[in-house]
């Protein structure tokens, strides 16, 4: 006897599309939040375009004296850290033993400089683990190209040694 097999129903290509669906809902979410906060304060800067077109884990907002107003929810997933937590706290406090101090002070540098740019770090999870973290950061100005806030759009980087 000849057992016939029904059509294969591919889940795995649906469920890569509901995925690709709720990053995209994910990114709406924040971009919806992010413009509440550019309207709020006057930035000049294009936060649609930014979000839609980066690839990102975590997104982080500070005010101009580098504290965290606001964290996406992939933020909590990365560092194990709740928003309430991460909220008012300078980003350092994601730094320990491995952080490079030349890491630390190329940021500081840039910051100073008022542009984009790129780096990477070693910052510790909530539970104690070391991760690599490429940071891509915008300095988010008003009119008068006054800096009011820094958004740090952040994803980990798969390294060799298991960071």
């Amino acid at each position: 006897m000849k057992i016939k097999h029904a059509p294969l129903k591919c889940w795995d290509i649906y469920g890569m599309y509901l995925v690709n669906q709720a990053k995209h809902f994910n990114k709406q979410i924040e971009i919806n939040i992010l413009n509440t906060y550019k309207k709020k304060y006057g930035w000049v800067f294009n936060i649609e375009e930014l979000i839609t077109d980066s690839d990102f884990e975590a997104a982080i907002l500070t005010n101009n004296q580098k504290q965290i107003e606001w964290v996406n929810k992939g933020f909590s997933k990365m560092t194990g850290y709740p928003a309430n937590y991460a909220k008012g706290k300078h980003p350092s406090f994601l730094q320990g033993m491995n952080t490079s101090q030349s890491s630390v002070e190329t940021i500081r540098e840039n910051l100073k400089k008022g542009v984009p740019f790129n780096a990477s770090i070693i910052n510790y999870k909530k539970n104690g683990d070391a991760y690599n973290c490429n940071l891509d950061i915008y300095p988010l100005k008003d009119r008068n190209n006054k800096l009011l806030h820094l958004l740090a759009l952040e994803r980990k980087i798969r390294m060799h040694n298991g960071l």
